[in-house]
């Protein structure tokens, strides 16, 4: 599959995604997540089952499991109210639980570096909205860690960033929001060696 496409997408709104562990995960419990991740305290997923695979073996051979564990989940997008950054949009106000994603373009791609850089440090709330219930963005790249550092900034990096390479990540926060959106599907089973 390639990176940044996802072809998962139905008519119905709804996407498939996948979750990497050494467990099999068929209840989401958004508080487990230590928080040291891209966008803080959440469960984690990608549209990208390659990318899923790569992570559920990493962290079986990291804790000693004898396999890896990809966990497919279908998201329902069509009833969340999403706030997007970039494409010349301004967020405007929600109430309830909201989805935050951040377009292709470079306002949302240097949106999205500087929200990873905030959440980094415990700012994962959107001025004037809150904290989203999930965020649609891409997993950090060098680019970001460069950011992070204080190497460069935001602005000047976003030129060299190709969006076809960037792998989509959905960050699930709220946990009845993930009750209500995110369904179980499958567990694969990736046995190590």
């Amino acid at each position: 599959m390639e990176k940044g496409v996802s072809p998962n997408r139905n008519n119905g709104g709804k996407i498939r995604l996948y979750h990497g562990s050494d467990m099999a995960i068929e209840h989401p419990d958004v508080s487990l997540n230590t928080g040291f991740a891209d966008l803080g305290r959440s469960f984690y997923l990608t549209d990208n089952h390659d990318a899923a695979c790569r992570r559920a073996l990493t962290q079986a051979r990291r804790t000693g499991t004898a396999a890896g564990v990809v966990s497919a989940f279908e998201l329902d997008e069509a009833g969340v109210p999403w706030i997007s950054i970039g494409s010349g949009e301004a967020p405007t106000s929600v109430e309830g639980p909201f989805g935050l994603r951040f377009e292709a373009d470079a306002t949302g791609l240097a949106a999205w570096i500087s929200y990873i850089k905030a959440c980094r440090s415990g700012k994962t709330a959107v001025a004037g909205l809150g904290d989203p219930a999930v965020v649609r963005a891409w997993i950090a790249t060098e680019e970001v860690e460069m950011v992070c550092s204080g190497l460069a900034t935001a602005d000047d990096l976003v030129p060299y960033l190709d969006v076809s390479e960037l792998l989509v990540q959905y960050c699930l926060r709220d946990q009845a929001f993930a009750d209500e959106y995110l369904s179980f599907l499958e567990t694969e089973v990736l046995p190590i060696g």
